[in-house]
């Protein structure tokens, strides 16, 4: 009787501990079981695309025809940095979307541009004090999270720039991402957005009030929103409890068949 009982013990402590909803990846903690799940919100800055100041895709002085910039997520899941990631910061870089079309007619007076490829990684880190004028502070620590831009139509990023060139860029964009690597690659590797990507992104930015630009060159602000559904990851203890309690069982039924 005793044995049954420490075997039902480790059996029920296995799978409490696999089904538990709270993840901690590398220090960054959020719920698999939330509504919001999963759910993010940044501050970013990017580069300004066609700064040649002549309002036209491809000519001016310092054309600047692939999306780069870094940023830090500041709200988790309805949380704050505090709760999601104490003690640390998850912040990004991302580049090379590469502008591949651009439409000044069909949405006039928008202007909508396509881009293609582009990658985005995600760091965690606990030494440095990110600063939006340095994009060191932003790809410090452990990766996290490495992404890439996943294409629908041939297009990775749809954009719509209600100012366009002349220094004025403003507008939104929308686009989907591939899981490529990084510690919280498990989680995140579920094909489950559209067309099979694994996170969806939204982006808003518009030119610093100053006109002036970051330390680093970068000349636009803006948020952008990333989203995706996660799934839980048993730590190894879990599984070798769950493994311990599955082989009692089996020596158990052994003994009664004798």
């Amino acid at each position: 009787m005793n044995i049954k009982k420490t075997l039902l013990c480790c059996i029920a402590s296995g799978l409490l501990s696999t089904g538990a909803m709270a993840e901690n990846v590398g220090g960054v903690i959020w719920d698999t079981g939330s509504i919001f799940d999963f759910s993010s919100n940044s501050n970013l800055v990017e580069d300004l695309l066609d700064p040649g100041g002549d309002g036209v895709f491809g000519t001016g002085d310092d054309v600047v025809n692939t999306l780069n910039g870094f940023g830090i997520i500041t709200n988790m899941n309805g949380t704050g940095e505090a709760s999601f990631c104490p003690g640390c910061q998850l912040t990004y870089e991302f580049g090379g979307f590469l502008v591949s079309t651009v439409d000044t007619v069909s949405d006039a007076p928008n202007t909508l541009i396509d881009f293609t490829g582009g990658w985005i990684n995600f760091y965690v880190d606990t030494t440095t004090a990110y600063d939006s004028n340095d994009i060191t502070t932003a790809n410090n620590g452990p990766l996290w999270l490495s992404l890439a831009g996943h294409a629908v139509g041939g297009s990775t990023i749809q954009a719509t720039l209600t100012d366009f060139g002349g220094g004025t860029d403003a507008g939104t964009g929308t686009g989907l991402l591939d899981v490529t690597g990084g510690m919280a690659m498990e989680n995140f590797d579920t094909d489950t957005e559209t067309d099979g990507a694994d996170w969806v992104f939204s982006t808003s930015f518009q030119p610093f009030q100053s006109g002036g630009t970051t330390d680093d060159g970068f000349e636009l602000f803006g948020t952008a929103d990333f989203g995706g559904t996660s799934i839980d990851v048993p730590e190894p203890t879990s599984l070798v409890l769950l493994g311990l309690g599955l082989v009692g069982l089996a020596f158990g039924a052994r003994r009664r068949q004798k």
